[in-house]
């Protein structure tokens, strides 16, 4: 039995929860088209009879503007470091710029074997996808102060594509001979956390694209029997025209987020849900070290 972690990094929304929740093949972390989906570093775990992979997903690398985009810079820093292998995850689909050429050379300074992971090729066409895989061709060889690239892995989390074969060269850099969690376990995060994030993914992909960046989820009661699991949640925004929104005419957009996060969290547990929201309004929380507290960014 062979383990290690594997940090997944990169700029925000190309792919590194889809990234994660494919090689381990289960739905680890949520994932939306929203950037800055990821708040925090969750780590996946895949166990087979030959290895123990633990994934530690990361949030987009941003430049904070707010006390929650200080958290999630840190909890990036975090996912990054004490690692045995480093992917850094590149959008197929976007332009190949200097920040992330610089970014990757910051990086392989760390001497952490690192892979990188060109995504979403099944939304890009090959003339896009080429220029990127030939400028990041000096980083395959040895040059003075650089670390480098083990291989150039193009990917697709829709179909699949190429995602075997990234999931075998990262079992080879496996080098740990210990079960760092039992078998059977998927993420080190509690069911309690896992509900909040799932709670959050279908407010993100239900409402406006002005309202996701101030939501959070606050989980104020949990219980998880044998066969139920009953859930009190207040769906936090900024404003009062946000609280408006989340509502919904008659409460309709508060229903479905509430619909469609039992269905998923039913799903997940195998248990019958019962699940009440509420909407709250914290003005500016994500500046307010309390707020942060309660919505569970802390540390």
């Amino acid at each position: 039995m062979k383990s290690g972690f594997i940090g997944i990094i990169g700029q925000p929304n190309v792919g590194k929860s889809s990234l994660m929740n494919r090689l381990i093949g289960e739905k680890i972390s949520i994932v939306t088209p929203k950037p800055q989906t990821t708040r925090d570093a969750v780590r996946g775990i895949l166990t087979t009879d030959e290895y123990q992979m633990i994934f530690v997903d990361t949030p987009g690398i941003l430049t904070p503007k707010t006390e929650l985009g200080k958290y999630m810079s840190k909890e990036t820093d975090v996912g990054a470091k004490d690692v045995d292998v480093l992917v850094i995850v590149i959008d197929g689909a976007r332009r190949f710029s200097e920040k992330d050429y610089a970014f990757i050379e910051r990086k392989l300074a760390l001497r952490i074997p690192t892979y990188v992971v060109v995504n979403k090729t099944d939304e890009a066409k090959y003339e896009r996808v080429y220029p990127i895989l030939s400028k990041l061709a000096p980083f395959m060889t040895e040059a003075e102060g650089r670390g480098v690239i083990k291989e150039i892995v193009p990917t697709s989390c829709v179909n699949g594509s190429n995602i075997d074969k990234l999931r075998e060269m990262l079992a080879s850099e496996l080098t740990d001979e210990v079960m760092y969690y039992p078998e059977g376990d998927l993420t080190d995060r509690s069911l309690r956390f896992v509900v909040g994030e799932i709670v959050r993914e279908k407010s993100l992909l239900l409402l406006q694209d002005e309202i996701p960046h101030g939501i959070g989820i606050v989980i104020n009661k949990f219980e998880e029997k044998k066969e139920t699991v009953y859930v009190e949640a207040d769906v936090v925004c900024e404003k009062d025209t946000h609280k408006l929104i989340i509502i919904g005419e008659g409460g309709s957009m508060i229903k479905r987020i509430g619909e469609s996060s039992r269905r998923s969290i039913e799903d997940r547990t195998g248990k019958r849900v019962f699940l009440k929201l509420f909407v709250k309004v914290r003005e500016d929380w994500r500046n307010k070290k309390n707020y942060l507290r309660d919505l569970g960014y802390e540390g």
